[in-house]
């Protein structure tokens, strides 16, 4: 009976090792693998076929208003028949920015084996993405449309940041060139009106002013420089209408306006006599011209400006403003002298005179009304203004304005910092092209 019952114990061991191999992971069947595609039927070798060099052509970023080099596309006939190539265009939003060039034409065909290039060049005139397409037309049976995909963007032009500190003189003594011919008299009334928010402005900064008029009439002897009447300082008497009385001079004055020559005389040639005591040598001068005619006599504006200033130690103590009709186009030599020595142009007919005589009270004071830029800004909306941290609107009462003449920015109103207050001007500035 042993050897029966040895049968019955090796039997389990066989039945326990047969279940351990059923889960040994050498012994998981493999995956079925997936058929390999069929491979795409060769073309006919009767038929035409295109084939283009590249599908793609990214330029990326370039400046704007700049051209980049001409990319090539080659066009390739590798068929067996004739390649008619009916049309190669841009397409798509996007296509004025690129320039398509063939020298073969928008038409054209092809034999077995030949080859033609098309050439594309990009030129982005905005800050935006540029996504067109080359489309080649043909009569390939299978491909009567071909396309390569283009693409760049216009690279934003970098910021530029200039700062300043405000300044303001101790000292400066005004002196007003006022035209008495006979088409003045309306404007003068308007000065008149203005005249206590101009002068407020020096009393609220505690400047040490003096302020003296002139007649731009260089016939009349009484006048050719000569000051109408005391000049003016915070200690004058009701200041305000002491000076509405002198600049009402009547309508009589000489039609032949002559505003370099009347401030030429009022300092040198009166200086130390009728006018003795108004010119000081440690204060800064300002002249504000008001006339409804440009200087009348042949001096030029260069010469004027040579001489003015060249009365104080620095050219920065100097400033010469105009408020003249039409002061943008009829009154050149004031406005060049203005705009050369920092002073401010304003139009006597303006709806926003008092605005611009405020500015100009500013400019004489000393404060920096007029900066000039040390590059073009590219695009002027995106110029931004502030002064100490706050925001200044683009407005031309009450913010700032850019003249491109001269290239600077002009504070206006109750914009002009106050002294000591810190200012940043950021604007882009156009890359050069590659």
């Amino acid at each position: 009976m042993r050897p029966t019952a040895l049968a019955l114990l090796v039997l389990p061991a066989a039945v326990a090792c047969q279940e351990y191999d059923l889960y040994r992971p050498d012994k998981v069947e493999p995956e079925a693998e997936e058929p390999e595609p069929e491979p795409e039927p060769e073309p006919d070798p009767t038929e035409p076929d295109i084939e283009l060099s590249r599908t793609e052509i990214d330029f990326s970023g370039y400046p704007k208003g700049c051209s980049s080099d001409w990319e090539e596309v080659v066009v390739s006939n590798v068929g067996g028949a004739d390649l008619e190539v009916s049309m190669v265009e841009l397409a798509g939003d996007g296509r004025s920015a690129f320039t398509l060039r063939s020298d073969v034409g928008e038409a054209f065909t092809l034999a077995p084996g030949e080859s033609a290039s098309v050439f594309v060049a990009f030129a982005p005139t905005a800050w935006v993405d540029y996504e067109p397409t080359l489309n080649i037309s043909s009569n390939d049976p299978d491909e009567a449309l071909v396309e390569a995909q283009l693409s760049g963007f216009g690279a934003e032009d970098p910021f530029t940041e200039e700062t300043f500190e405000q300044d303001l003189y101790d000292k400066v003594d005004v002196l007003w060139v006022v035209d008495n011919s006979c088409s003045m008299s309306d404007d003068l009334a308007t000065v008149a009106a203005n005249f206590n928010d101009f002068v407020q402005v020096f009393i609220d900064l505690g400047v040490d002013w003096q302020m003296g008029i002139v007649t731009t009439d260089m016939d009349n002897p009484l006048y050719q420089g000569r000051l109408v009447g005391p000049y003016l300082t915070p200690s004058t008497p009701d200041v305000v209408n002491t000076f509405i009385n002198q600049i009402d001079l009547g309508s009589s004055g000489s039609a032949d306006e002559q505003g370099f020559e009347a401030t030429q005389a009022a300092i040198d040639t009166h200086g130390s006599g009728h006018n003795a005591g108004f010119e000081r040598a440690d204060a800064a001068l300002s002249v504000i011209v008001l006339s409804d005619e440009d200087n009348s006599s042949f001096q030029s504006s260069a010469s004027f400006i040579s001489w003015f200033e060249a009365l104080k130690p620095s050219d920065e103590l100097t400033t010469f403003s105009a408020i003249c009709e039409n002061a943008f186009f009829s009154c050149t030599k004031y406005s060049e002298a203005a705009n050369a020595t920092g002073g401010i142009v304003g139009d006597i007919a303006s709806a926003s005179y008092a605005s611009v005589l405020n500015t100009i009270s500013f400019a004489s004071a000393g404060l920096t009304v007029n900066f000039d830029l040390a590059q073009v800004p590219s695009d002027l909306s995106r110029m931004s203004v502030d002064v100490d941290g706050v925001a200044v609107p683009n407005d031309f009462n009450n913010g700032w304005t850019y003249d491109s003449a001269d290239n600077s920015i002009t504070f206006r109103g109750s914009s002009v910092p106050d002294p000591g207050a810190r200012g940043t001007i950021s604007y882009p500035v156009a890359m050069e092209c590659p």
